[in-house]
């Protein structure tokens, strides 16, 4: 049984990537919904793929302690080069990302939400550990410093670049009662404006996104915890 009650059927447009979309539509019907992927972005190889590549030697000769994914792209682009050893503890963001982890045999410790407060107390004692982060080209200074105050070594790693795909919410807007951003920048290339939002429902999936979109004069109808299954449940709350 899922989070409240489902009232009705809703038709929701979501800002999630084309490659991270896997099961998207099935996750949707499951809450009674049907989902319109609106791809603003799509993800290409990293400007400089050094940082990756080096990430990938420190995790062979097994000076890495953590590596934490934040998505399972990042989980693809990583493990196609490299195949952490047992002793390695892998923290996924979500269990999405966990599944793309255990598709390459292995197994990883799930953090349902992800913010810098929620991965300190999560990994607790992290003095002099060396952490790996393989992510979106897309630099979380938040996370590095939380973690870096903790004693903690990290090694940040670009695994994929997001660059605009061409897509625009407006495209969909007059058949769907709602829309989903999934992160900062793919509501600010989605075209969504001040005037959108009194046509349809905004939902932000976490608070960088609502603060993204509040900074462009709309205000989010609901804010997520940072997964879209606590979005899902909005309509029945």
């Amino acid at each position: 049984m899922f989070p409240g009650v489902i009232l009705a059927f809703v038709k929701i447009a979501v800002t999630k990537l084309e490659e991270k979309s896997e099961g998207l539509h099935e996750l949707f019907r499951r809450y009674g919904h049907e989902a319109v992927i609106v791809s603003t972005m799509r993800a290409v190889d990293p400007s400089d793929p050094g940082p990756l590549l080096g990430l990938c030697d420190m995790i062979s000769k097994e000076k890495i302690d953590i590596l934490i994914f934040t998505s399972s792209l990042g989980v693809e682009k990583l493990l196609d080069k490299v195949k952490p050893g047992q002793e390695i503890k892998i923290v996924s963001v979500g269990p999405k990302t966990a599944k793309k982890v255990e598709e390459y045999g292995l197994k990883s410790e799930v953090i349902e939400k992800f913010s810098s407060e929620n991965f300190v107390e999560y990994l607790g004692e992290i003095k002099d550990k060396t952490i790996g982060i393989a992510r979106a080209e897309v630099p979380n200074t938040e996370l590095v410093v939380s973690l870096e105050s903790k004693g903690a070594i990290i090694i940040e790693a670009p695994a994929y670049r997001l660059e605009p795909a061409g897509n625009s919410i407006l495209e969909v807007i007059n058949d769907v009662e709602t829309v989903i951003f999934t992160s900062a920048k793919s509501f600010e290339l989605s075209g969504f404006r001040p005037e959108d939002a009194i046509k349809i429902k905004s939902i932000a999936i976490g608070p960088k996104t609502a603060d993204a979109m509040r900074r462009a004069g709309i205000h989010p109808d609901f804010v997520g915890n940072g997964t879209l299954e606590d979005c899902l449940s909005y309509y029945g709350r």
